[in-house]
């Protein structure tokens, strides 16, 4: 009777387990979605006097395992949508996930250098049917609903819900300070989305938005990068960024703005890049 029993529930578990994958699958608006390999290493060539170098990450390889790169790189142009398996060059699965081109637009799922599961999660998926201008549509990297995060021996350590890419908690909330997303808003507009003189620059309110309590140093770097000439760097603290004086360090990069120079904003917590805005100036 204790066995019958047993059965009954395990049959009725794997039917739910059933049912819950069903209807996790038909709840998805893509169908059919094809599986593509790509490698996370960079692929270069330089002219050597005789032919090419071929690379792949810094290390010299031949000519054959250079277009096998490039190939998997195609890849990558061609999946909008599909499945996206990414690689190192040992053959280990760094992630994978839905996306178009380069933008997760469905599951996620990203894994530890043994294999176990890093983190899993879902962004906003495309419904409209139309892959143009993703990003400008708000399907670009868009996080949702509940995201879960894994050591490296499998144990859960938290969990964090997203609404329409706005985070909303941490459970249990971390010790280390963590930035989701920075504003860079003059005069209450993105400052990205408007031109703005050289003065204006210094004027910009910079507004991190942290998930936690945790709070660290946070440094801004101000990159002017024109074709032709040197990328030219200045760095300050936050609090220090409204007394910069944009003219003057254009002058130091010795840039003239006749060729375009381009003004990007971004924000550090020590090593790691935050986030970054890309400003139009105005001559």
């Amino acid at each position: 009777m204790i066995m019958k029993l047993w059965i009954t529930v395990f049959a009725l578990f794997l039917l739910t387990m059933q049912n819950a994958v069903g209807q996790s699958a038909r709840t998805s608006v893509y169908k059919n979605l094809v599986t593509k390999k790509v490698f996370f290493e960079s692929a270069s060539k330089k002219p050597d006097g005789i032919g090419y170098s071929y690379f792949i990450d810094g290390k010299r390889v031949d000519k054959i395992t250079y277009d096998s790169f490039q190939s998997n790189w195609r890849n990558l142009q061609s999946c909008c949508p599909c499945i996206l398996q990414t690689y190192n060059s040992s053959g280990q699965l760094l992630n994978e996930g839905v996306r178009c081109t380069d933008a997760p637009v469905g599951w996620w799922k990203a894994y530890h250098p043994n294999g176990k599961l890093k983190e899993s999660g879902q962004y906003k998926e495309n419904d409209s049917g139309n892959w143009d201008n993703l990003c400008e549509r708000g399907y670009c990297s868009v996080r949702v609903g509940r995201w879960t995060y894994f050591d490296e021996q499998g144990k859960q350590l938290y969990v964090e819900d997203w609404k329409d890419g706005a985070f909303v908690k941490q459970i249990p909330e971390q010790l280390r300070m963590e930035i989701w997303k920075v504003d860079f808003l003059l005069r209450g507009k993105e400052a990205e989305k408007i031109p703005l003189t050289l003065d204006e620059i210094s004027q910009i309110n910079i507004l991190p938005k942290y998930k936690n309590k945790a709070r660290s140093d946070i440094t801004m770097k101000l990159r002017i990068e024109a074709i032709g000439y040197p990328q030219f760097r200045a760095e300050c603290k936050l609090d220090e960024f409204k007394n910069i004086d944009a003219q003057k360090l254009l002058l130091a990069s010795g840039i003239p703005m006749d060729k375009n120079p381009q003004f990007i904003l971004e924000v550090f917590s020590g090593k790691e890049n935050i986030d970054r805005a890309y400003l139009r100036i105005t001559k």
